[in-house]
């Protein structure tokens, strides 16, 4: 076993041969001794903790000035009743003379006990801080004082103005008293410093990024084997930490837009000495099959239209605690919002981790490594009758990810028994085609007018009541993304604050495969992204709103895509 390595500054020179007796008998100490006084002691301090010192030892208002000054243990030698008798005694048997002790509160009650017991001719004077001694020492002298008991720098302010000064010293017990506590405090911290060692090495090995923060947002903790430094900055850092705190629940933020995409979670740990809040990072890396995931962090519960019977009770039912303690089928035609309802079924309950979706006819071996939080919500999405391969890259999914951290939706164009059987227990929900919905058409294209009244300010606001009963009449081929295109012709077309019958009769709802409308692109108002969009959509009806042969088509990744779409 090594020896601790202990650090000694003396504030007087006498106390220097005491300890050299005594650290002889110190076997398992080694004792590295200095004289310096407050600052001088401080300077001595810091250089013995750069030299590899394990616990300082000092006295008095120096021992306190190096607690402040270093990160080590650092022990007091405190005055005890022998020393405060010896010196006391000593001071009684020079003469008759007038004399004085002066110290704290710590060092005159004990004194006063003891001239009050032994009838000693000796005035014990309180100090209530450093400043007072040249004052107190001054009215003494007056009084006729000759003699003066003290600290060190009692007694070197008492040498200023002539008078004797008799210092009290720390004899060997006391001095064996400050090695036992250096041996406590040393293995106390030893084994501190062990526990934290070891979570250090864990955490290396895991690659576990944290930080872990004290009730005024004091870093107390931080490890960063992945990231070498903190991936937010300290202002973004608290703001999270004010949003934990305020609403006492885990909190997970996505950041996909910085160099790095990576997730923060934290969360509040109850502390004796208060509210900790530990964070830990996640690099979210998905190299392979980059163009079948996506991921996503809803904030806010996405709007759904539920006026028809058929939405009241599919509403009903993705709402109902089975929705979220069983795994989810959404079966229904393309573009019948399948993704939206597997948003809000995520938002709806309290989910508070991150929402990935897979595009299952995309996916192909080898899978990618997932490194998402709990709480978090995986979505399967089908466009096509699973094979056997893909059944069986389901089947590793499900059992990569684990049930109790993740729920698992699915979405489908129709009900595949394949995946079905692999989610048991599961909820079976069926999203009804715009045809089928007539009640809900209305509520769906002013939610519409709104949405390009807000993004690229088109004029009208609502449409006539025979204009509406058209628009509610029609099949909607494309269900949502086909209403989209064409609420939007008509929003754009539309120059007055209302769109009359005429204006629908006017533009048809179908466009042949190919042509574009080029009076979109001669509009001077149309900006850079409008068309962009414009350009997506005719090329997503074009191919049957197959997002995947539309993103070939345009030179993108299907994810890319997916984000150009929710924009």
């Amino acid at each position: 076993m090594r020896k601790i390595k202990v650090g000694f500054i003396s504030p007087y020179e006498a106390m220097m041969p005491l300890i050299d007796e005594l650290a002889a008998g110190q076997e398992d100490l080694q004792i590295t001794r200095a004289v310096g006084n407050l600052e001088a002691g401080v300077a001595l301090a810091l250089e013995m903790e750069r030299n590899g010192a394990d616990v300082l030892i000092s006295r008095g208002g120096t021992a306190k000035m190096i607690r402040e000054a270093v990160s080590l243990p650092v022990v007091e030698i405190h005055i005890s009743g022998y020393d405060l008798l010896r010196s006391i005694m000593l001071a009684e048997g020079h003469s008759n003379e007038l004399k004085a002790l002066i110290g704290f509160p710590n060092i005159t009650m004990g004194a006063a006990s003891i001239v009050s017991l032994l009838e000693l001719k000796l005035e014990v004077v309180v100090l209530s801080s450093a400043s007072e001694v040249e004052a107190v020492l001054k009215r003494l002298k007056e009084r006729g004082v000759k003699q003066v008991l003290g600290d060190v720098v009692t007694i070197d302010a008492a040498a200023k103005l002539g008078l004797n000064g008799l210092l009290i010293q720390s004899g060997r017990e006391t001095l064996l008293e400050s090695f036992e506590e250096a041996r406590r405090l040393f293995w106390h911290a030893e084994k501190n410093q062990r526990q934290l060692r070891a979570l250090e090495i864990l955490l290396d090995g895991w690659q576990k990024d944290v930080v872990v923060l004290a009730e005024d947002g004091e870093l107390l903790f931080e490890r960063f084997p992945s990231f070498q430094e903190l991936p937010l900055s300290s202002t973004e850092l608290m703001e999270l930490r004010k949003q934990l705190v305020s609403s006492n629940k885990p909190l997970v933020k996505l950041y996909a837009d910085s160099k790095t995409s990576f997730y923060v979670r934290g969360e509040v740990l109850e502390d004796r000495s208060g509210l900790l809040t530990a964070w830990s990072f996640e690099a979210l890396s998905f190299e392979t099959e980059t163009d079948a995931l996506t991921i996503a962090q809803p904030a806010q519960l996405p709007l759904i239209v539920t006026e028809s019977a058929g939405m009241k009770k599919l509403r009903q039912m993705i709402e109902c605690d089975e929705a979220t303690a069983k795994s989810v089928i959404i079966a229904g035609e393309k573009s019948t919002g399948k993704q939206t309802l597997a948003e809000y079924i995520h938002v709806f309950h309290d989910r508070t981790g991150l929402l990935l979706t897979i595009d299952m006819d995309q996916l192909i071996r080898p899978l990618p490594e997932f490194t998402l939080p709990e709480q978090s919500t995986l979505v399967l999405s089908y466009n096509k009758p699973p094979g056997q391969e893909t059944i069986e890259l389901t089947q590793d999914l499900i059992g990569s990810f684990g049930r109790r951290e993740f729920h698992i939706i699915a979405t489908m164009p129709t009900f595949y028994e394949g995946v079905a059987d692999l989610l048991e227990p599961m909820l079976h929900v069926q999203t009804p085609p715009i045809r089928e919905r007539q009640d809900d058409v209305p509520y769906l294209v002013n939610q519409l007018l709104t949405e390009y009244h807000q993004q690229l300010g088109t004029q009208p606001v609502r449409l006539r009541e025979d204009a509406m009963a058209l628009l509610s009449g029609h099949d909607w081929p494309g269900n949502l993304e086909g209403m989209k295109a064409y609420v939007r012709k008509i929003a754009l077309a539309e120059k007055s604050y209302v769109i009359e019958k005429q204006t629908i009769l006017s533009l048809p709802f179908d466009q042949p495969a190919g042509e574009f409308d080029m009076a979109f692109y001669l509009d001077p108002q149309h900006s850079l992204k409008e068309i962009e969009r414009y350009i997506i959509e005719q090329v997503l009806k074009e191919e049957n709103y197959n997002q995947t042969q539309a993103a070939k088509r345009l030179g993108i990744n299907r994810a890319t895509l997916w984000r150009k779409l929710k924009d």
